[in-house]
């Protein structure tokens, strides 16, 4: 196994100087999420999403596409926050706007169905659970690849009236070559996608619980592929 593709350890794991750098990183990720919580610049505007994170992550070699996510997302006067997967990209983003990865560092292009692929996807929901458990916020992620045409968190819309309703704990949107049909049912295995949303204000220990033994299954089947 080369080294860039070796297991991360767990968080919290290793000796007191890897404990000392932990703690630092989770502290720039409390910064970075206090300031940047609430989804849109104007908060005053938008109280209902007071507690809830907007979330992309990006290295340097996406950091093209990151841009192109930024500007619509300026557009359309939304606030986020951004986990830099590598070191290369987190020192060319805004030092109160990214945050370093807990986990893998990642550079490069990434192709689909490779182990680092992988582990970028564990990197998110790993990041997702710690950014709930540090501060109880509400997180939407979305991969930088997406492109926002209109606002999707506004009245009338289907996301942004979900997320209002308080009734979830989870949304995602299903990842699919076409739009689907009316009758479409999903098939509810899909919610590491490009597009979700986690309530941690409503059931956090519920919701912590499930990320954490997404994390786990994940580690599983990354250690069974190393032993084959």
């Amino acid at each position: 196994v080369c080294a860039s593709e070796q297991q991360p350890k767990p968080l919290g794991a290793g000796g007191p100087d890897q404990k000392k750098k932990s703690t630092l990183e989770e502290e720039q990720i409390v910064r970075v999420v206090k300031r940047r919580v609430g989804l849109y610049v104007d908060k005053a505007a938008h109280p209902e999403f007071a507690k809830v994170l907007l979330l992309t992550g990006a290295n340097d070699a996406y950091l093209s596409f990151y841009r192109n996510w930024q500007c619509h997302a300026s557009r359309l006067g939304l606030d986020w926050a951004v986990i830099a997967n590598d070191d290369e990209v987190y020192g060319k983003l805004e030092p109160d706007r990214a945050m370093p990865v807990l986990g893998q560092k990642n550079s490069g292009m990434v192709g689909w169905g490779s182990a680092k692929l992988d582990s970028i996807g564990r990197n998110k929901i790993g990041m997702v659970l710690r950014i709930m458990e540090l501060t109880g916020f509400d997180v939407i992620f979305s991969d930088a690849d997406n492109v926002f045409h209109r606002d999707p968190f506004a009245p009338g819309v289907s996301l942004g009236d979900l997320i209002r309703s308080q009734k979830y704990d989870y949304l995602y949107q299903e990842e699919l070559q076409k739009r689907p049909s009316p009758d479409h049912v999903p098939p509810g295995d899909g919610g590491n996608t490009g597009f979700f949303f986690a309530a941690a204000s409503r059931k956090p220990q519920g919701i912590q619980a499930f990320f954490a033994a997404v994390l786990a299954r994940v580690d599983e089947i990354q250690a069974s592929n190393q032993n084959r």
